[in-house]
């Protein structure tokens, strides 16, 4: 036997998924994890407890409880993104007020709303237009100010008045306090909320609930782009990789400028960040550098070439990385680990290009100019195409200059004939890949036994 509710198919996806964490933990409470599941219904949500249906009034105890507890003044609401002043008041709960989730014990099938009734189509109390229960109630501020109006010689932001019932907002509130991941972005405030897209049971509910606490208030002081923020997010949180699998991201970003206004809103799928995440730790580390460094150009690339698969994107991110993360005495490069990583994952370059000998010894050469910072030949490599010659033409020039370093007693590496004519022969066998492989290559660190053969060469022509 079980007991089934249903979330009221508002039209709304996150507040959909809010009032379903939010019954799912009334659940819990009530009852324990193990006999709670959340299923995705495609527009509405089933929870579905298992127990007997005469213990169902131990859902509206709990809830109750829940209610008095936790939301008998405006504290939480108030520190609620989106919600702020009178609004916090009123889905406080007084002592005297009872509620039921008798509501949600059927499926609604009227499919559009009346002017008069709430967004829910319960009939219960109603709470206005609050963007903090459901953001997209509101309209985007814009920087142009096209999207205000004058109010008593204040320009205001127009909104989408909806109201929704109170119990459905209590809900809300619990939904995004339980499962909800809010923290700050310089002087705006973000509410990330996890969209499942199947079944969710008991068990991982309860580690979203627990990861949100990583995570809650948070500030990161950097005005980062907005497109960079679910990245940046889930790499502050690596154990966000497991548990957030099969899930998409609700990402919504708030200012105050006389009352709150939507800055941004997205609804992200994050499967190809886990990966990334989830690789290795110096995926981690490379965001942090990025980060620490203010690379927001880097950082656009990489979230490019992660979120789309996108292998352009990979070259021209190895270069900013390498430029915007180096300092006058250090030229900064990609960690290997993360260099395979986006060579294999990303890019899908077989490993005969990655490995082969003759491309990384020239990448060895193309290594020596970016250390220097020059970045030319690099950048006309990357920018070749096939018909042109000119990846032909840039690597003749380069390795000119090369002998020229050499014969100047310089520390430069410099391929053989027979590597060359390896390199040409695969850069007409698979002109896109190869250039490819040999920008990425260039611009990462070498590996240990080739830094260990540098040093050998350095200690010689010093003796």
């Amino acid at each position: 036997m079980s007991i089934t509710l249903y979330t009221p198919a508002t039209g709304f996806p996150d507040l959909e998924a809010k009032i379903a964490y939010g019954l799912a933990r009334v659940g819990i409470e009530a009852f324990g994890m193990e006999k709670v599941a959340m299923h995705d219904e495609g527009g509405f949500y089933r929870i579905v407890i298992d127990i007997d249906e005469n213990e169902s009034g131990k859902l509206d105890k709990t809830f109750n409880l829940l209610c008095r507890r936790l939301l008998s003044s405006s504290y939480i609401p108030f520190n609620t993104p989106g919600i702020a002043g009178r609004s916090a008041e009123s889905i406080s709960v007084s002592q005297d007020e009872i509620f039921s989730l008798d509501s949600y014990k059927s499926i609604i099938f009227s499919a559009e709303n009346r002017r008069t009734e709430n967004i829910c189509r319960h009939g219960n109390s109603f709470i206005g237009n609050i963007i903090g229960i459901t953001v997209a109630t509101s309209y985007h501020h814009k920087r142009d100010g096209i999207d205000t109006s004058i109010q008593q010689n204040v320009p205001r932001r127009p909104t989408n008045p909806k109201n929704v019932c109170k119990v459905c907002a209590l809900l809300s509130l619990f939904g995004t306090w339980y499962a909800s991941f809010i923290f700050n972005i310089a002087d705006r405030e973000v509410i990330a909320i996890p969209i499942p897209k199947g079944k969710v049971n008991g068990i991982k509910l309860q580690e979203i609930y627990t990861l949100q606490h990583q995570i809650r208030k948070n500030w990161i002081n950097q005005e980062i782009p907005q497109v960079i923020i679910p990245l940046i997010f889930l790499s502050k949180i690596p154990s966000s990789a497991d548990i957030l699998e099969g899930f998409d991201l609700f990402i919504a970003v708030f200012s105050r400028q006389q009352g709150y206004h939507v800055d941004g809103l997205f609804l992200v799928p994050v499967e190809h960040y886990l990966d990334f995440i989830r690789q290795t730790p110096y995926n981690i580390a490379t965001i942090d550098n990025m980060l620490r460094r203010g690379a927001y150009s880097a950082l656009q690339e990489l979230n490019k070439a992660i979120y789309n698969q996108d292998k352009t994107s990979l070259p021209i991110f190895a270069r900013l990385y390498v430029q915007e993360t180096s300092t006058n005495n250090f030229t900064n490069l990609l960690y290997t680990e993360t260099r395979k990583y986006l060579l294999r994952e990303v890019a899908m370059i077989s490993s005969e290009i990655i490995e082969n000998s003759a491309l990384g010894s020239l990448a060895r050469t193309l290594r020596y100019f970016i250390r220097e910072k020059k970045y030319g030949y690099a950048d006309d490599i990357r920018n070749a195409r096939k018909e042109s010659k000119v990846f032909e033409s840039t690597v003749a020039k380069m390795l000119r200059e090369g002998r020229l370093r050499l014969e100047q007693k310089k520390m430069i590496h410099l391929p053989t004939d027979e590597e060359m004519k390896e390199v040409f022969r695969m850069a007409n066998a698979d002109f896109e890949d190869t250039k490819t492989a040999l920008v990425i290559l260039a611009f990462s660190f070498a590996p240990r036994a080739e830094e260990e053969t540098n040093e050998i060469i350095e200690e010689v022509q010093n003796a």
